[in-house]
């Protein structure tokens, strides 16, 4: 560099004795190119730096996957910034306001948590065109396509036909019930749960006694909020009998409960003598239909009846654990995508699965779907007899015994993914507000009639500012 410094000073000192006339014309462009030599032998010469930014304190960004790909692509260098306040909480608020400013991150994780509300609205930026459609690059990987992956929570997570978030594993949300009880269906209305439930012997609950309303809000209706909004014409529909009827029912539980140890023995007994009628927890391997069945005491078929939503349709929905986006103004599309694609590629084997070391929930990767499969009907993988208890100091238990998958549980398993056409990754800011609006209606502060002119308002006035 000194040496080319020293040449280029000597061309110039030259140029001037020639032609005095001419010297300021050939300082600037021989300053440019000064310039240009420092950058090119700087520390990022040659290095495009793509902006991550990381919403979520633990399990969002997989910052070893970061640093992986940081020593295995000198070219790229991914650099993970986060968005969150002192406190470790998400700043959503900070991250959508440098968005709408024009300060795009190159890769976004749109968050990881429902307790926390901090999911962006990604169908909101993907209206509104900040986000990269990823169907192209998933069909013109060479080592992917649409055959390498498990496309109906890819589909389901769709804007207007296309993808824009990535996750390479999920699990099920769903309400889950013995078939004998609660008939073999994948979806029903709020009244057919009713006219179900009023066939079960008297103190009987629907859900687990303790659960709140807090509980049974979140899980029921933050699915089927957006099915209530019309981002085209911007119109809201939450003035109908179904969300009415959502509220009420919502409102039938309690505030609050008690909880410590006396809730054991009542909620194992409820269980066991078939007086709750649905388990609310998700679905990640085949094996939870055994640990379900065995925990509704009736040995019975179950059934992915799923929440109640207004047309009775199913009413299961995916939830993805970590999930990225790229946005469509990043540097360096190619390189993000070569980050992004190893969310997809397959990374376990048999051994690796029968060793207890494969995947927690389940894979968006077909191999290794198809592996866990194998694994799962395999007499030499069978999990161990476990016990269950909402205590760890209770001594009243329920055991379940466990067995390799069979073809038809295995079926099951299967036809329930295929079936589902929802994603639970929700547009926190509407849950916020009907939450909120909702809670004097729960208190006893507004009527119904109040709480629902309210909330149409103030989604109304949030969807025509974002659509």
């Amino acid at each position: 560099m000194t040496m080319m410094k020293s040449k280029i000073s000597l061309l110039i000192t030259g140029l001037v004795l020639a032609n005095k006339n001419r010297y300021w014309y050939f300082l600037t462009i021989f300053i440019l190119i000064l310039t240009a030599c420092g950058d090119a032998g700087g520390q990022n010469a040659g290095v495009t730096t793509l902006i991550c930014a990381n919403l979520t304190a633990s399990g969002g960004v997989d910052k070893a996957a970061v640093a992986q790909f940081n020593r295995t692509h000198p070219d790229v260098r991914i650099e993970v910034r986060d968005y969150l306040d002192e406190d470790g909480f998400s700043g959503k608020d900070r991250l959508m306001t440098e968005i709408a400013a024009g300060k795009i991150p190159d890769i976004i994780d749109l968050g990881r948590s429902p307790s926390s509300f901090c999911l962006l609205p990604y169908q909101v930026l993907a209206r509104k065109g900040y986000l990269e459609d990823l169907w192209p690059y998933i069909d013109n990987d060479p080592e992917l396509g649409r055959e390498s992956v498990l496309e109906a929570p890819l589909k389901a997570a769709e804007v207007n036909g296309g993808l824009y978030v990535l996750f390479d594993e999920f699990i099920i949300n769903t309400l889950t019930g013995a078939e004998g009880v609660v008939g073999d269906r994948s979806g029903w209305s709020l009244s057919e749960l009713q006219d179900v439930f009023a066939s079960m012997p008297e103190g009987s609950t629907i859900l687990p006694y303790h659960y709140r309303k807090m509980e049974v809000f979140a899980y029921m209706m933050r699915m089927n909020l957006d099915g209530y909004v019309d981002w085209e014409t911007g119109r809201c529909s939450f003035d109908c009998e179904n969300f009415r009827d959502a509220l009420q029912f919502v409102n039938s539980f309690p505030d609050e409960v008690p909880y410590g140890e006396d809730l054991v023995p009542e909620l194992l007994e409820r269980m066991r003598h078939g007086k709750q009628m649905l388990w609310a927890e998700p679905i990640r391997t085949v094996m939870d239909m055994q640990f379900i069945s065995a925990l509704l005491g009736s040995g019975d078929r179950i059934s992915f009846v799923g929440y109640p939503s207004a047309d009775g349709g199913n009413g299961s929905s995916f939830f993805p654990q970590r999930k990225l986006a790229m946005s469509s103004a990043c540097r360096d599309k190619e390189a993000a995508w070569a980050f992004l694609r190893e969310m997809l590629l397959p990374k376990y084997d048999r051994k690796a699965i029968i060793a207890g070391e494969g995947p927690v929930c389940i894979p968006i990767n077909r191999e290794d779907y198809d592996t866990v499969r194998m694994v799962s009907q395999s007499p030499d993988f069978v999990p161990k007899k476990t016990g269950f208890a909402y205590s760890a100091f209770s001594t009243d238990v329920v055991w379940v015994e466990y067995h390799s998958a069979t073809d038809e549980e295995w079926a099951q398993y299967d036809g329930l993914i295929n079936s589902i056409t929802k994603i639970d990754v929700y547009d926190s800011h509407i849950y916020n507000i009907v939450w909120e609006a909702a809670g004097a209606y729960f208190a006893g502060d507004k009527t119904l009639d109040e709480t629902i002119r309210l909330i149409e308002n103030r989604v109304g006035l949030y969807v025509n500012e974002n659509r």
